[in-house]
């Protein structure tokens, strides 16, 4: 089994370094093969809107930065954990970029949800399993939700974790998610 930790290097703080300890000791304990990327400033461009991932081609943006090791690394993985610093309840630009940029692992059209928004389709049968764990020195109940809300919108197949600086919270809540690849939309 393989998983991918994805942290911004932005934002290295104790707590990212605590964070990141604890998830590799857990996935060390379940065997995991661990890789790990830490992306720093203009490491990755903004999604440029082109599609060119769609119509050019398929599956792989045009971009040549670190996107094209990311998303590879990503869906070669079992698990993707996503560290994200929670900045005023969103996501950090870096994490925002790499998250946007997972574009070519969807198919050009749109789908409806069952809340009645749209959302592309998969392109592929499964996927990695993706857990985006929030964390920030302080983060209060509405940020906290307002990541919530947000990481809902990018993925309708994913799991959350807030981080309330306690390290008993995380490895209480990541046994209860299965660390294996998922299929249908994300």
């Amino acid at each position: 089994m393989r998983a991918y930790l994805v942290s911004d290097g932005e934002f290295l703080t104790n707590r990212q370094i605590e964070l990141s300890d604890l998830i590799v000791d857990f996935l060390s304990e379940k065997n995991f093969q661990i890789e790990q990327k830490t992306i720093q400033r203009d490491e990755l461009q903004f999604c440029r809107g082109c599609f060119d991932c769609w119509t050019k081609t398929p599956g792989e943006c045009i971009m040549k930065d670190h996107i094209r090791e990311i998303n590879d690394t990503c869906m070669k993985s079992d698990v993707v954990i996503y560290l994200c610093p929670v900045v005023f309840g969103q996501f950090s630009a870096n994490m925002k970029s790499a998250i946007d940029r997972w574009l070519p692992n969807m198919l050009p059209f749109f789908m409806t949800r069952k809340n009645g928004s749209t959302m592309h389709p998969p392109r592929y049968e499964d996927y990695p399993r993706q857990i985006f764990i929030g964390y920030a020195d302080e983060l209060d109940d509405e940020q906290a939700q307002l990541f919530i809300d947000i990481s809902k919108k990018h993925r309708s197949n994913v799991d959350i974790i807030i981080d309330q600086g306690e390290n008993e919270s995380i490895r209480s809540q990541l046994p209860k998610i299965p660390l294996c690849r998922i299929g249908g939309p994300l």
